[in-house]
């Protein structure tokens, strides 16, 4: 359903401070590697890879970086104005300029699908995490610099999440006051009628998706935060089921053939293994320096 004549943007943005795990960058690195050749425009988002000297400012870590990598995006997309947008992430935060611009390009005449283990409507009062924070601002709550990047805010009616299985007490307060509807991942096992029959009755013609792979089960794959080395076995235990890889495939592959899909973001690569690799290429002879101690970071909350 795409048109000849319609303009594609393939966005990098391997931006992890709103997640505060460096691992994101990587991530988002190899997700761009990975994905099939376009000759679709291509730009890469700067994104500051110092891990010093960042705290939390006004309830948000790395508030300061995180606005500033927001603007740059926003820059990107001003300058290419394009009517599709693809964006290899890096943590959520990465989808408040994309999604925005797609929003008011099309003045609201776009369904979300948020395709997701955790709602991402935090505010600075209950968590610092940016990334757990930016649909709210899409939906204009939080941070007022954060939601001044939105310049036409997202309708709640427009919204489903997909795949959710998770959810702290001030997001479902948030989730409660918008009314945002959810299909559960057991709800799409069988076939993707529950998403289908929503966009039916949302009457719009264009599709925006965020894709975290976290709501993928952790037991099919593994390249997510929740799948720790250290205590993979003890998390299979306990962590709530998520969706397999060939069902989100196919809802989105049926919602692409009956839709207008112009946005795509996949964000929060978490590659344990590359991650760790990485690190140890950089202490070995001949190839990095056999005086470094440090191993790899990263921050354990979601």
């Amino acid at each position: 359903m795409v048109s000849d004549s319609s303009k594609t943007l393939r966005l990098l943005m391997p931006q992890w401070q709103g997640g505060n795990n460096p691992a994101y960058y990587l991530g988002a690195q190899l997700l761009n590697w990975l994905a099939p050749h376009s000759n679709d425009t291509f730009e890469e988002v700067p994104i500051d890879r110092t891990e010093e000297g960042l705290g939390v400012e006004r309830g948000i870590f790395a508030r300061s970086t995180l606005l500033k990598q927001a603007h740059a995006a926003k820059g990107i997309l001003k300058k290419h104005n394009p009517d599709r947008v693809v964006v290899f992430g890096g943590d959520c935060g990465v989808e408040l300029a994309p999604f925005a611009y797609l929003n008011d390009k099309y003045d609201g005449d776009v369904a979300i699908l948020w395709i997701d283990a955790h709602p991402d409507v935090n505010t600075p009062e209950h968590f610092e995490n940016h990334h757990a924070h930016v649909l709210a601002n899409l939906l204009g709550v939080g941070d007022e610099d954060f939601v001044a990047e939105v310049p036409k805010l997202v309708n709640p009616d427009k919204v489903l999440y997909v795949g959710l299985n998770d959810g702290t007490d001030s997001e479902k307060e948030v989730m409660k006051q918008f009314d945002l509807s959810v299909v559960r991942p057991e709800a799409i096992l069988k076939d993707s009628s529950p998403v289908l029959d929503w966009l039916h009755k949302t009457n719009i013609s264009k599709i925006i998706v965020h894709f975290d792979l976290d709501v993928l089960d952790l037991r099919e794959f593994r390249s997510l935060l929740i799948a720790n080395p250290s205590t993979y076995s003890s998390m299979v235990e306990k962590a709530p089921t998520g969706s397999n890889m060939e069902t989100i495939i196919r809802v989105l592959q049926d919602v692409a053939k009956a839709y207008d899909i112009v946005g795509l973001g996949i964000t929060e690569h978490f590659p344990w293994d590359s991650y760790a690799l990485a690190n140890m290429l950089t202490r070995l002879p001949l190839i990095g320096d056999i005086n470094k101690t440090e191993k790899p970071s990263f921050n354990w909350i979601f």
